[in-house]
């Protein structure tokens, strides 16, 4: 048995439309029911009277056992979009702090929590803080492991660490959390750069994968509980464990549907995404970020843009935010030359806004990879851009990452 203790929280999204009740532990329990055949997934969790009955139906439909802990209200998650920063209801200084959960298993999946905390002992025991901001340690309040993993990414893991990891090698960041958490094995997400696995006994990293579309929300939470249940329960090496664990999240992120398929490795094919020496994102890439701005949903978008684009590491140049609004004389020379001395180009491309287009089409004539962001364009419309081999996507959080892989592949 896999005994999973997590958040159910309500989960709504503004673009893609989507609305569930799920959490980290819920769709860790989800993400499971299919691969754990005769083993037993339990999930024990916070969850308000009015949405027990739910949570129950969920339980059913992917066959896990439940252990509910009744609490006033469950929280709920506000995004407009995958990568946007969520609007937590309510506020976290609000939430009442509830008894901890205690759970007693030889195999555990532990989360992070906001209305509570969750106390564990295990044999074998997977721990995902949930916080990047203050990521509690895991023996903290109480816990104990025989074997201990933590699985994180890349912000939790250097707080983890607590200042004992000042460098840029993430070899050097694996052992400092190793060190302080007592841990036998850690697990570094990071996004489309894969994830690293450090032990003792070495360091390797597993790839990403490339995907039609990413959607974001949740996808460490099956991260870690695939990897949970092959390292745990299948006693899988820690590296195979996360190898399957990256390709289950990839299906995931692709498909927005769950429970993972128990022979992905064999129906599910994506290619991986192989992050060069030295290149994306230490290499600093310069994209240039083309759009109009000149509405205020314009801006608004063109912030949405710059925001998750500087997050994802690149240099990037915004004609909006570094030249501004001025007479031709100026602004065109200016823009020019960063198209020119830049890697690639993002551009938002509903409206057809006539200075964005001519940013484009030199781009391309100087062989500049373009990515464009567009929804509400027709297919005639845009036949010069498909032409000339511009990427074009109609989803905000893949047209982001689609130019981070373009980067990588430079």
């Amino acid at each position: 048995m896999l005994k999973i203790v997590g958040g159910v929280y309500q989960e709504i999204c503004n673009e893609p439309s989507w609305q569930q009740l799920f959490g980290s532990g819920g769709r860790a329990a989800a993400a499971l029911g299919e691969l754990s055949g005769h083993n037993k997934i339990s999930l024990t969790t916070y969850i308000a009277y009015k949405d027990q009955a739910t949570l129950e139906a969920l339980a059913a439909t992917y066959g896990f056992e439940v252990d509910p802990k009744s609490i006033d209200g469950t929280v709920s998650f506000h995004y407009q979009h995958g990568l946007s920063e969520p609007h937590i209801r309510p506020a976290v200084q609000l939430i009442p702090k509830s008894e901890p959960l205690v759970v007693d298993s030889p195999n555990v999946l532990r989360f992070g929590l906001i209305e509570g905390d969750a106390i564990v002992q295990g044999d074998n025991v997977v721990y995902d803080p949930q916080s990047s901001y203050n990521p509690r340690p895991f023996h903290e309040n109480g816990s104990s492991a025989g074997k201990l993993a933590i699985v994180a990414n890349f912000p939790e893991c250097v707080a983890l660490a607590k200042n004992k990891y000042a460098g840029t090698e993430i070899d050097e960041l694996g052992k400092a959390v190793l060190a302080e958490e007592g841990a036998e094995i850690v697990v570094i997400k990071r996004g489309s750069l894969g994830a690293t696995v450090v032990t003792a006994g070495g360091i390797k990293t597993v790839p990403a994968y490339r995907t039609q579309r990413v959607w974001p929300i949740g996808s460490g939470d099956v991260f870690a509980a695939v990897f949970a249940y092959h390292w745990a329960i299948e006693e899988a090496d820690p590296v195979d464990a996360a190898r399957i664990a990256s390709l289950s999240t990839a299906y995931y992120c692709e498909n927005m549907s769950l429970p993972i398929p128990q022979d992905i490795s064999e129906t599910f094919s994506a290619k991986p995404l192989i992050a060069k020496p030295d290149k994306f994102p230490l290499s600093n890439n310069r994209l240039y970020l083309a759009g109009p701005f000149f509405t205020m949903a314009e801006r608004w978008m063109i912030e949405q843009c710059r925001k998750q684009l500087l997050k994802q590491g690149f240099n990037v140049f915004s004609p909006f935010h570094d030249v501004g609004i001025g007479e031709a004389s100026v602004v065109v020379p200016t823009d020019i030359e960063s198209i020119t001395k830049s890697d690639l180009v993002f551009a938002v491309l509903d409206g057809l806004d006539s200075g964005t287009l001519f940013e484009i089409g030199y781009a391309k004539a100087i062989n500049k990879p373009v990515v464009a962001f567009v929804q509400n364009e027709t297919h005639e419309s845009l036949k010069m851009l498909e032409g000339t081999h511009c990427e074009i996507v109609d989803d905000f959080v893949s047209a982001i990452y689609r130019a981070t892989w373009a980067a990588m592949d430079l």
